[in-house]
C-alpha cells in the first residue's frame, strides 16, 4: 500500500511540474479585442477604404455577449444626422446597438473627466476635441491604446497628412480615432471683393478699401471659448510658424509669426478700421452670421458654412453673391503650401475602464466611424467635411457646395495638438486680445503679458 502511495505521490508530482510548466490553460489567452485580424480579409486601408466598409475577420466571435456600446456626442442629435444613420448602420452591421449621449457642448470636458476619474465603466467611448482636448486625455492614463486598428501603412493615405502624427501620442501609441473633421477657407462677397486676396497682406488692405457705413471689411471671432485663436492661428500657418511648442508642450505666441498675426488682427479693428470692436463678443458662428446677413465682405469661417450661405432663410441678403477662395498665405513670398488653415478632429477615445468584450465592440465602432462609407454620410447627408478625402471625388459630391475648393482646404489643414489644459489657457490668449481692443493696454504688451501668463499655467519642465 505505502508503494503505491509512493508511486500515486510521484505521479501527482510530476502531473503537477508538467501543469506548471505549461501554465494555466488561461495563460497566453487573447484578449477579445487581440482576436480581431484587422489586416484581413484585405488591409486595413482598403477595408475602411472602399466604398463599401468590409468588417474585419474575427469580430464575431470577439464581441459575442456585447449587445449595446454608449458613445457620447457633442451636442442635440438634431443636428448630427449622419453620426445618428452611421451608428445605425453599424447596428445592422453587427447587431450591437449604439446608444448616442447628447451630451451639452460647454460642461463635456468635465463631464468626460469625471467619468475617467471615477474609473467608470458606465460610458465606452468618449468624444474629444482633438486640438484642445487629446493630450489632457492621454495624460491623464484613461484611455485603451488602439494601435492595432491603424497598423496598416496604407490607412494613413485616405486622410489629410497630418492624421498620424497628430493622433500619435508621445509614448508612441495611439489613443483616439476619428469622427468628424473640419477646417476653413475665405468667403467673400463678388459685388464688393472683384478678386479674392491671395495673401493676408493683400486681405488687410482690401478689407480697408471696401470698409463702408453698411458693410465691414472682414469681421473675425474673438469673443467665445477658443474663437480669437482660430484667426491667429491660421495667420501664424500662413507663415509657416507653429502654436504649439512640442518640446517644451507649451502654447507660444510671441513668435515672429504670432506677432505678425497679432499685429493684423489689432490693426484692422484699432487702425484700419475695417473690422468692429465688437469681434471681442463674436464666436465663430457670430462673425459667419454677420457674412450671411451681408454685413461684411470677406470672413474666413468653417468649410461647413458653404451649406448655409446657399440657404436662402439662413444668408438672405448674399444670395449669389458669395464665393470662396483658399486660406490666404501671408505674401508673396510664401510657397503655397502656406495657404492653410487648422485641422480639427472631433474626435473618438475609449474608456480604458470597460470590459475587454466591449473594448473590441468599441475598437470596431472605432473602425467604422473612420471609414470612407461612414464619411460619405458625413458630407453628403450632413454636410461636414469628409475625413476620406476620397469621398470628394463621388459623383454625389457634386451636389454639395464647393466640393473642389472644399478637398484642397481639407489636403493643405494643419493638425496640431494642444497640451494638457489647452483650452482653458486659451481663455488667457482672448482675455489679453480684449485688453488691446479695449485699450487697457497697447496691443503689443498685451501679446507679451498674454504670453507670461501662458508661461506661469504651463505645466512645469
Amino acid at each position: 500500500m505505502k508503494r503505491l502511495q509512493g508511486v500515486a505521490l510521484v505521479a501527482l508530482v510530476a502531473a503537477l511540474g508538467l501543469a506548471i510548466a505549461a501554465g494555466p490553460a488561461w495563460a497566453g489567452a487573447k484578449k477579445p479585442y487581440e482576436q480581431i485580424n484587422w489586416n484581413k480579409p484585405q488591409p486595413i486601408g482598403e477595408r475602411v477604404g472602399g466604398q463599401k466598409y468590409v468588417l474585419p475577420e474575427g469580430w464575431k466571435e470577439a464581441v459575442k455577449g456585447v449587445t449595446k456600446i454608449k458613445v457620447s456626442n457633442f451636442g442635440a442629435l438634431e443636428h448630427d444626422p449622419a453620426t445618428v444613420q452611421n451608428a445605425k448602420a453599424f447596428e445592422q452591421l453587427t447587431g450591437i446597438k449604439v446608444e448616442l449621449l447628447a451630451w451639452a457642448e460647454p460642461p463635456i470636458v468635465a463631464k468626460t473627466v469625471a467619468v475617467f476619474a471615477a474609473k467608470s465603466a458606465s460610458v465606452d467611448i468618449m468624444c474629444y476635441d482633438h486640438p484642445t482636448t487629446y493630450m489632457q486625455m492621454v495624460a491623464g492614463g484613461w484611455l485603451h491604446p488602439i494601435d492595432a486598428i491603424w497598423n496598416d501603412p496604407g490607412v494613413w493615405k485616405l486622410y489629410a497628412p497630418p492624421t498620424k502624427k497628430g493622433l500619435t501620442a508621445p509614448d508612441g501609441h495611439i489613443y483616439g480615432s476619428i469622427g468628424q473633421v473640419k477646417t476653413m477657407m475665405l468667403f467673400y462677397r463678388p459685388s464688393i471683393v472683384s478678386k479674392p486676396p491671395a495673401t493676408w497682406v493683400e486681405l488687410q488692405e482690401t478689407a480697408k478699401k471696401v470698409t463702408t457705413d453698411k458693410a465691414w471689411g472682414y469681421v473675425f471671432s474673438a469673443g467665445g471659448e477658443m474663437d480669437i485663436i482660430y484667426p491667429l492661428r491660421d495667420m501664424i500657418y500662413s507663415q509657416g510658424g507653429r502654436m504649439v511648442d512640442l518640446k517644451k508642450q507649451a502654447i507660444v505666441i510671441n513668435t515672429p509669426e504670432g506677432k505678425n498675426g497679432w499685429k493684423m488682427l489689432t490693426d484692422m479693428v484699432l487702425t484700419d478700421k475695417s473690422a468692429p470692436t465688437s469681434v471681442v463678443e463674436y464666436s465663430w458662428m457670430s462673425a459667419s452670421d454677420m457674412f450671411a446677413m451681408g454685413k461684411a465682405a470677406m470672413v474666413i469661417t468653417h468649410t461647413v458654412d458653404a451649406n448655409r450661405f446657399q440657404d436662402p432663410k439662413k444668408a438672405p441678403n448674399i444670395q449669389n453673391d458669395w464665393a470662396v477662395a483658399p486660406p490666404p498665405k501671408w505674401d508673396a513670398s510664401k510657397p503655397d503650401e502656406y495657404h492653410a488653415s487648422y485641422f480639427d478632429i472631433d474626435g473618438y477615445m475609449i474608456n480604458r475602464f470597460i470590459s475587454d468584450g466591449q473594448k473590441a465592440a468599441a475598437m470596431l465602432f472605432l473602425d467604422y466611424m473612420r471609414s470612407y462609407e461612414a464619411h460619405y454620410r458625413e458630407l453628403i447627408v450632413e454636410g461636414n467635411e469628409a475625413a476620406v478625402i476620397a469621398v470628394y471625388d463621388h459623383p454625389d459630391a457634386k451636389k454639395i457646395p464647393v466640393p473642389e475648393a472644399r478637398k484642397a482646404a481639407m489636403s493643405r489643414a494643419v493638425l496640431e495638438t494642444f497640451p494638457p489644459a489647452g483650452r482653458a489657457l486659451t481663455d488667457l490668449i482672448k482675455e489679453h486680445f480684449a485688453y488691446a481692443i479695449g485699450g487697457k493696454m497697447a496691443p503689443m504688451e498685451a501679446l507679451e503679458k498674454a504670453q507670461k501668463a501662458l508661461d506661469e499655467a504651463a505645466v512645469p519642465e
